[in-house]
């Protein structure tokens, strides 16, 4: 495994992060515990040592399965992220409550880096202030170690946000097909701050092995995955590639990825972007699978629409996104949207959704 030291604070990071947000599920939508802990596991005894979540993700237990994961090893030598959502409009006591259930989750007496969630230039000027009161405290009761931010915003307010000096880390989109913060992950790196960069893969979008992708690129990697991470840790000005991962196969893939890591040169970057900029402009849809537009009232599973279309679309994995398009229940098909909108006032990369849900169906059902 790699190792860079993380900004100017005195932690050395694995290249590969773990991210806590696509974990193993049971059919009941419950974290499948086992599984969970065996691949995080897995990830640590091979060199992983940092790890993100957040409060939410999971309904709560995502935090659980870390702290599962994490017994028994040595707490010094792991690098814990989480993150509490302040656009909530929460109440002093409330953040304390966040706080203290994410210690007890994490089965650990501090946070290494704590995060004020999908952060944008509103909700800083609204509730930061409350987030840097609430957490000095815990800074000084050595509850957390730094104060971090995930981002969800243009890269203008991006800069001003860094440019506060408030902070020591970001965790910000980057990949293959979302370039649009490299001037604020330039300038976070240039202010001493740990970068981390989410949906290295889009999301899981290149987690397949689109074989037309492989053969247009003239790239020898055994997946598409591969290719992602790579990519994003030729960016000299990154830490982390955080990747969601939720099978032992995605961690031996990415760990092999990482620990045997050579950076993209000019010309193979120059052959991505040509095949990428034809793909976007065919696609038009970029969709991370946040998930921040579910539920949907109507029962659309919003993301699984938008990532098979894309994997059909960017790759040329067909057949396989059909597959899976037709094993969804009906009522979560993009066919069973009725446009009433709620979705988009959520959606952090402002996606016309009903729209895009028009085009999935045209897409898959009218071939039937």
């Amino acid at each position: 495994m790699l190792y860079r030291r993380f900004g100017n604070t005195p932690y050395n990071v694995s290249r590969l992060g773990f991210g806590a947000m696509r974990l193993p599920v049971l059919p009941d939508g419950n974290v499948d515990f086992d599984k969970a802990v065996e691949i995080m596991r897995y990830a640590i005894e091979n060199g992983v040592n940092f790890i993100d979540s957040h409060h939410f993700y999971h309904n709560g237990q995502s935090e659980e399965a870390i702290g599962r994961a994490i017994k028994g090893f040595p707490r010094e030598k792991l690098i814990l992220q989480t993150k509490i959502g302040m656009y909530n409009n929460y109440t002093d006591k409330q953040c304390w409550e966040l706080l203290e259930n994410a210690l007890k989750k994490l089965n650990t007496d501090y946070i290494d880096f704590y995060l004020t969630h999908s952060l944008n230039w509103d909700t800083y000027t609204k509730y930061n202030r409350q987030f840097m009161q609430f957490t000095q405290k815990a800074l000084d009761q050595k509850l957390i170690r730094y104060r971090g931010f995930s981002v969800h915003d243009n890269v203008e307010n991006m800069k001003k946000i860094i440019q506060t000096g408030q902070f020591q880390a970001m965790t910000v989109q980057y990949n293959l097909l979302y370039r649009d913060s490299e001037q604020a992950i330039e300038l976070a790196h240039q202010k001493g701050m740990g970068v981390v960069v989410m949906g290295p893969v889009g999301g899981g979008t290149f987690g397949y092995p689109g074989e037309e992708l492989l053969s247009w690129a003239g790239l020898k990697q055994k997946s598409t995955a591969s290719i992602a991470i790579r990519f994003v840790l030729s960016n000299s000005n990154v830490d982390i590639a955080l990747s969601g991962m939720s099978t032992l196969d995605q961690v031996i893939d990415n760990i092999n990825t990482v620990s045997n890591f050579t950076p993209l040169d000019k010309e193979d970057i120059k052959k991505l972007d040509e095949i990428f900029e034809s793909r976007k402009k065919l696609l038009n849809l970029y969709c991370t699978g946040c998930r921040y537009c579910m539920p949907c009232p109507n029962n659309v599973n919003i993301p699984s629409n938008f990532h098979w279309y894309n994997v059909a679309n960017v790759y040329g994995v067909r057949k396989r996104a059909e597959e899976k398009y037709f094993s969804m229940k009906p009522e979560e098909r993009a066919s069973s949207c009725i446009a009433c909108g709620k979705c988009v006032e959520k959606c952090p990369q402002k996606i016309q959704i009903p729209e895009k849900l028009k085009e999935v169906a045209d897409y898959f059902e009218d071939k039937k």
